[in-house]
């Protein structure tokens, strides 16, 4: 048995993205399968009290829970103006209530091992306490909130199309800051990451030098048991958020060239009024909103394939690895850890992010090639059987935490 505490800087039901959800499902099944997990997260100030621990407990999982002294929660965002929000990350960097507060915490749990995540919200500084007290540090790296105030390593160009770019080049205050996470993060014993995309650019911007990296892929929770065979109509299917980044825009042009398949698009987001008025637009695109999980295994058992347009540099998307789960085939962008999980021609394609002449032909060909279809269904299923959370726990504790 590993005594095991996982560190993240939300935790439901304070949710902003998917680390929140990964950090849950982790500490289920380690616990499924007889270890000790604790968790340590913030929650919302409500009094001066907020900003001492208390101890909770959410799906019987033991759960600390206190405020880190900033400007506000990370999930009420982080300012309304560049001015706050850089004192925000300021503070949140180095922040010394958090770092104080862990450190009490550890000293509490005596964990064997401490699993951070994504840090921004509770302080990267508090991987100091853990490796002063000389604790086996595993980091997860689930997006690029370390290098980047927004994460996603996105520029908005003012050019010409008021396009989306990668931004390899950061501004000098976002290099400034991502020093100082550097500084603060340290070096952990190990850092995970479910794509090789995530470490080398991690390590591109000089974090993690000479600290032993892995590949860990996520975990699914249900496989179907069997492919949901030809679908009696043409469609495929949108499941994210609804955000520029997400690459919609792509998707919608590559609807208006083919007419004849039907393009399902499923979630709610900053991006909503846009994607509303361009479904309105088009006849055979339909926008469900938010939808519930009976309704979203529906429309995934009707589709012939799941399409991920994004124009960032997804990590590791979980809507991959549970399309596959359903049997579907991932038409995906060439971009971050994407290529990392589509095997071309054998469990979907892959086009270049934002052609939507690329992705139409990729759309057109999955569709109608339907003697291929069926075997990339089986594919699909097959690689999703192979990556489970139980696989995926399973050698976190033999090949991470237990290497120490």
């Amino acid at each position: 048995m590993v005594k095991v505490c996982l560190i993240n800087s939300l935790f439901p039901p304070d949710m902003h993205g998917g680390a929140e959800n990964y950090v849950l499902r982790t500490a289920k099944e380690l616990q499924r399968q007889n270890h000790d997990v604790s968790i340590i997260t913030t929650k919302s100030f409500e009094s001066v009290n907020s900003l001492q621990p208390e101890k909770t407990q959410h799906e019987g999982i033991v759960v600390w829970r206190f405020y880190p002294a900033n400007l506000s929660h990370r999930s009420n965002g982080t300012g309304k103006s560049v001015f706050a929000k850089g004192i925000w990350h300021q503070i949140d960097t180095l922040n010394p209530h958090s770092t104080y507060t862990v450190g009490k915490l550890l000293d509490r749990i005596n964990p064997d091992v401490v699993h951070t995540n994504n840090l921004v919200g509770i302080s990267p500084n508090v991987a100091q306490p853990i490796q002063k007290r000389n604790i086996h540090h595993v980091h997860s790296l689930h997006d690029y909130s370390l290098l980047c105030p927004k994460s996603n390593l996105l520029r908005e160009r003012t050019a010409p199309g008021d396009e989306l770019v990668v931004c390899d080049d950061p501004p000098l205050p976002c290099k400034a800051l991502a020093k100082e996470k550097k500084n603060a993060v340290g070096s952990p014993d190990v850092v995970t990451g479910p794509s090789n995309h995530v470490l080398e650019v991690h390590q591109a911007h000089g974090f993690f030098k000479g600290t032993k990296s892995v590949r860990v892929r996520l975990g699914i929770q249900s496989v179907e048991p069997k492919p949901p065979g030809m679908p009696e109509r043409p469609s495929v299917l949108y499941v994210g958020k609804q955000l520029r980044a997400k690459g919609l825009d792509a998707l919608f042009d590559a609807a208006k060239e083919s007419p004849t398949i039907t393009v399902h698009i499923c979630g709610t987001g900053p991006y909503d009024d846009v994607v509303k008025s361009r479904a309105k637009e088009s006849r055979n695109v339909i926008y469900h909103g938010f939808v519930s999980d009976e309704k979203l295994n529906h429309l995934r058992r009707n589709a012939s394939a799941a399409v991920v347009p994004s124009i960032w540099m997804e990590n590791s998307p979980m809507t991959i690895y549970e399309s596959f789960a359903a049997g579907l085939p991932v038409i995906g962008s060439d971009i971050g850890g994407i290529p990392e999980l589509i095997c071309q021609g054998k469990t979907g394609y892959l086009f270049e992010p934002g052609n939507a002449k690329q992705l139409g032909e990729a759309i057109n060909t999955l569709v109608f090639e339907t003697d291929k279809l069926e075997e990339m269904q089986l594919s699909a299923i097959q690689w999703a059987r192979d990556h489970t959370v139980e696989s995926h726990v399973k050698k976190l504790v033999d090949e991470i935490y237990e290497s120490y």
